[in-house]
């Protein structure tokens, strides 16, 4: 996913110029409620609405569009009834809408449900269970109890496609949707590299070792805070280990199967592994 905004953060921390932003006569809102993004009616694209005063706890400046309108983030979820403020859209599901969705309004809507999540899951300060403040536009909170400042978290997470020769392994987790196959992966450890997590994920999840792990490219997925990095590793052997905690099934797709699939699927572009996918159906 990439995004259709320059995030301006060097005025984050300047109130009066955040303030200037929200009164741009361009600026608009895209508002979340307990996780779900408003969109229109067919679920195709978000809603992004002048902003009124604010019904709402949180507010984020996200930044400008390509055009230089500003654009902010609100979380609604404070609220009981949000039908007043849906314009004849709907809340729903992003992970779920945005099969259909282009890729740069995707990223946007994530950008803001992901932004909208950590505020709901960072109320309150670690340390001492004061209320944190909200400053720099949204993107800081701070705790006027300690003092300490927290700031928005991102969970790294490695995807990996194991290859031998002109085939794949893909697998199944027991939340896909039924037929669908994808790539490897797995959230990084402290203390534990990249590359590292590419080998012990691999050996964990289907018994193989894994060699020569090859960097293929990176994806923000906030759903709700990771940012996916992707590897292709190679194989010696071809007998897996399936970890029936983790998977409930994997196979190896040749080449040929995977660009004319039949009686199962691979994700859609919304993905990362989408994409990693595709460049071995090509022999990239």
């Amino acid at each position: 996913m990439t995004s259709s905004f320059d995030r301006h953060a060097h005025l984050r921390a300047k109130p009066d110029a955040v303030a200037a932003e929200r009164a741009h006569p361009e600026a608009r809102v895209t508002l979340v409620w307990r996780g779900k993004s408003l969109l229109d009616g067919e679920r195709r694209n978000g809603l992004w609405l002048p902003l009124p005063e604010a019904p709402w706890a949180i507010e984020v400046y996200l930044g400008r569009t390509a055009d230089g309108h500003p654009r902010f983030a609100a979380d609604l979820s404070n609220l009981e009834d949000v039908e007043a403020y849906a314009e004849g859209g709907r809340f729903s599901d992003l992970m779920r809408a945005g099969w259909g969705m282009d890729p740069a309004e995707l990223h946007d809507l994530a950008y803001a449900r992901g932004m909208a999540h950590w505020h709901r899951s960072t109320s309150h300060c670690g340390n001492c269970g004061t209320e944190l403040d909200t400053a720099d536009g949204g993107f800081k909170r701070q705790c006027p109890g300690c003092g300490a400042t927290v700031f928005p978290r991102t969970d790294p997470a490695v995807m990996i496609l194991v290859t031998k020769g002109d085939r794949c392994l893909l697998a199944r987790q027991p939340r896909f949707p039924p037929q669908m196959y994808s790539a490897l992966a797995g959230f990084v450890e402290p203390g534990e590299s990249l590359e590292a997590c590419v080998l012990r994920e691999t050996k964990e999840e289907v018994g193989l070792e894994a060699l020569n792990p090859r960097y293929f490219g990176s994806q923000p997925w906030p759903f709700p805070q990771s940012l996916m990095v992707g590897y292709t590793v190679d194989v010696e052997g071809e007998d897996f280990q399936l970890d029936e905690e983790e998977l409930e099934a994997a196979r190896w797709f040749s080449r040929e199967e995977l660009a004319n699939p039949d009686g199962f699927f691979y994700p859609p572009a919304m993905s990362l592994a989408h994409h990693m996918i595709r460049a071995f159906i090509k022999g990239a």
